[in-house]
C-alpha cells in the first residue's frame, strides 16, 4: 500500500465520503491537504493517519466483558 493516496483512493480505502475526509483533515484528525505539487488543488491523504483514525474508533472491551470472556473459555 502506498502511503499517500488521492482523494478517490482514500475514500475507497477508508470507506469515508470525500467531504468527511476533507473535514477530518482540516480539523487535524487525519493528515491530508491539497497536493502542493499539483496545480489543480487535488487532495492527498496519508494512509497511516487514516489507519490510526480507524483504529481509534474501535471499541475497547470493558473489564466486565473481559471477565465474561475468560469465564467462557474456562467453561468450554
Amino acid at each position: 500500500m502506498r502511503r499517500w493516496l488521492s482523494l478517490k483512493e482514500a475514500c475507497q480505502y477508508a470507506h469515508i465520503s470525500k467531504n468527511r475526509l476533507k473535514d477530518l483533515a482540516v480539523r487535524g484528525i487525519i493528515k491530508g491537504c491539497p497536493d502542493p505539487d499539483n496545480g489543480r488543488g487535488d487532495w492527498i491523504f496519508d494512509a497511516r493517519s487514516i489507519d490510526e483514525y480507524r483504529e481509534s474508533q474501535m471499541t475497547q472491551p470493558t473489564t466486565r466483558q473481559i471477565a465474561l470472556d475468560i469465564l467462557k473459555r474456562i467453561r468450554a
